[in-house]
């Protein structure tokens, strides 16, 4: 799954490599992680763009999208959560999942 994420100046092209979500199982009391729930996520940050004042754009390369996925690691993390937290939702809604009842 690739996604774009602003940064600043930067926009990034970030590709997921590992997602998983566990949701929390209230009958199991063997750590806290399983009892409540929880994801983990991988991503590689492929391409990137810089934007100056002018709004020329420049190619960031390698080094430079390497560079930026070290320093902002957590917040492009938590944009691809919200991303993909949104489309979940999206999807949920237009096939009709969202309903929390069942027939007699």
């Amino acid at each position: 799954m690739t996604y774009t994420v602003s940064i600043e100046q930067y926009e990034l092209t970030v590709k997921i490599t590992y997602m998983n979500v566990v949701e929390g199982d209230s009958s199991t009391w063997a750590s806290d992680w399983d009892y409540h729930g929880y994801r983990e996520m991988e991503f590689e940050v492929v391409s990137g763009l810089v934007y100056d004042e002018d709004n020329n754009v420049e190619d960031l390369g390698a080094n430079g999208c390497a560079a930026l996925a070290e320093k902002y690691a957590e917040f492009i993390e938590e944009e691809l959560w919200l991303q993909v937290d949104d489309e979940r939702d999206d999807s949920d809604y237009d096939r009709g999942d969202d309903c929390a009842w069942e027939a007699a």
